[in-house]
């Protein structure tokens, strides 16, 4: 098949949706199929640019999260979908809006998914708690949007679930966006770089991600001078972060990293904490996961990441320091424990691997070209 995936970030691997769509591409092409790309900033064969499109006021928080957006281009979108078999939209904006257009005018099938939740928006203009805020981005999501989206990739059930609430129609496909192959378990040889506690999260330095919470939760913890606590990523709270790290006895590893160096830290964690309170699956746990570190979750209403804890032992009530403290308490002093839900863990995550996914998203790909097709 011919794949063209519309996504207003792609070139900066650092957000959640731009490592979902590249990972979509690579491992589409490494099943033979072709994959071209719409998006900012990119270039080379199968690479279709556009513009960045600015907007007053929300450009600048974007950008702060690594997000941009794409201005569209209806020549560089009919270039992109001429002979292809599916459009993939991977976001509600006004690229994908244009792209839907051009999908229709040329008789394209396209289909999108939902990455975006309005929670990550409120969050970081600090009005979470305003319900009818989020219900009306929900709203305005499917006015402008998915109103006209027949198929909808759900990265995870509590997306489904949410979007069946907030009354989209449609088909809906719930796929996991997948980990890559290359997070697994440590070599059973391989020998710890101190006697440290090393404790790990992944994720964005934004509000939802709740960095801050786990580190009241270790400054309380009986354990604390023996923990290395590493939070690896990149955004704006990151100087925020790191003034309130100041309270810990061991200094707090700070880091965006490449593949192979995340692998290495994470091969050394006793314990992966990961207290964000709005997700639509967490990619970085089940990495995190699929190597074998056991995971404490935040119980979040609007997360689906407690999906992968096994038991309630790896669950912590959203934004409660104390209840994590005392779990993380909890897993140190049980050794034995620990080493068999590791197992236990690495074996669950096999259940969300990108090639399973591909799979997946393959049959969705065939199941809306053939409704096209009868429509």
């Amino acid at each position: 098949m011919i794949i063209v995936l519309v996504v207003d970030s792609f070139a900066d691997k650092s957000n959640g949706t731009s490592m979902t769509a590249a990972r979509f591409a690579s491992a589409l092409e490494k099943r033979g199929h072709s994959v071209r790309v719409v998006a900012p900033f990119v270039q080379g064969s199968g690479f279709y640019p556009v513009k960045e499109r600015y907007i007053p006021l929300v450009t600048e928080i974007a950008k702060a999260q690594h997000m941009v957006f794409g201005k569209p281009d209806v020549k560089v979108l009919e270039q992109a979908f001429l002979g292809a078999d599916i459009v993939h939209l991977f976001l509600p904006f006004r690229l994908e809006q244009v792209a839907v257009q051009v999908a229709k005018k040329m008789g394209v099938p396209y289909m999108a998914a939902f990455h975006l939740q309005p929670e990550h928006i409120t969050y970081n203009i600090g009005l979470q708690k305003f319900a009818l805020l989020n219900r009306f981005i929900f709203w305005l999501f499917k006015r402008r949007f998915y109103r006209h989206i027949a198929h909808i990739h759900c990265p995870s059930q509590l997306i489904k679930d949410e979007l069946e609430r907030a009354g989209y129609g449609g088909k809906k496909y719930v796929i996991s966006n997948g980990f890559d192959p290359k997070f697994k378990p440590a070599d059973p040889s391989s020998t710890p770089l101190d006697k440290l506690i090393h404790i790990t999260m992944v994720g964005r330095y934004s509000k939802e991600k709740r960095q801050d919470l786990i580190i009241k939760a270790i400054a309380q913890n009986p354990y604390k001078d023996k923990i290395k606590l590493h939070l690896l990523g990149v955004g704006p709270l990151e100087s925020t972060l790191k003034k309130q790290a100041k309270i810990l006895p061991n200094a707090v590893d700070f880091r965006f990293l490449p593949l192979e160096e995340l692998i290495k830290v994470l091969h050394q964690s006793t314990l992966y904490i990961h207290a964000a309170e709005v997700e639509g699956e967490a990619i970085a746990a089940l990495e995190a996961i699929s190597c074998g570190i056991v995971p404490i979750i935040a119980d979040s209403k609007v997360s689906a990441t407690r999906q992968f804890a096994l038991d309630s032992r790896s669950l912590f009530r959203a934004g409660d320091a104390s209840d994590l403290s005392e779990k993380i308490t909890y897993w140190i002093e049980r050794t034995q424990e620990r080493d068999q839900a590791s197992k236990l863990y690495a074996k669950s995550a096999q259940n969300y691997t990108l090639e399973s996914t591909i799979a997946k998203a393959i049959a969705m790909y065939e199941e809306v070209i053939s409704d096209f097709q009868r429509s």
